[in-house]
């Protein structure tokens, strides 16, 4: 009986393991080397089973489950976009990442081809739960009522206090005698 207990303990604690290293950690970073897909294999299946295709934010990741969200950001141009993994590699050395055409376009880097990149898992189960400020903004407006901010109050110029006055016969007389002579 004895022997049983233990060999489901281990069975479940052997069997539990992958399903634990599965877990997503929000917010977790991943520095490295990101590559585009090759034209030839858009229109194939990826691993999830789905049609990879190059007008969609996918991207392939070695050992993050699928549908992870992951915001990649490009280090030397500071552009980014959110990527859903569903594709398995890539396979070359010192790669972390690759990303379709569209998601490549986002980046700016068809130039180079492969660049240094930061990733943030963002959410999983193909939703965002972590999301950059300005995103949040712009994806909020439809929730929140809009006021638009007063506008400063700036203050008016301060008047001289010379009062004008209407010039007087007597200049208005030498002004005419001099229009005339010239």
């Amino acid at each position: 009986m004895i022997k049983k207990i233990r060999f489901l303990l281990i069975f479940f604690l052997i069997k539990c393991v992958p399903l634990y290293s599965q877990q997503v950690s929000l917010g977790a970073e991943i520095f490295g080397a990101a590559s585009y897909y090759g034209s030839k294999f858009y229109g194939n299946k990826t691993a999830s089973g789905e049609v990879l295709d190059r007008d969609e934010l996918t991207c392939a990741h070695p050992s993050l489950p699928f549908g992870t969200m992951l915001e990649v950001t490009n280090l030397a141009n500071n552009k980014w976009c959110i990527v859903r993994v569903n594709d398995r590699g890539p396979y070359a050395h010192g790669r972390v990442i690759d990303v379709t055409h569209k998601a490549a376009r986002h980046l700016g880097m068809f130039g180079s081809g492969i660049i240094k990149v930061k990733i943030t898992i963002v959410g999983d189960h193909s939703t965002i739960y972590i999301g950059r400020p300005e995103s949040v903004l712009e994806s909020s407006t439809d929730l929140v009522k809009y006021e638009s901010p007063k506008k400063p109050q700036i203050p008016l110029k301060q008047k001289n206090n010379v009062v004008k006055t209407k010039p007087s016969k007597i200049i208005t007389k030498k002004r005419a005698s001099r229009k005339k002579k010239h």
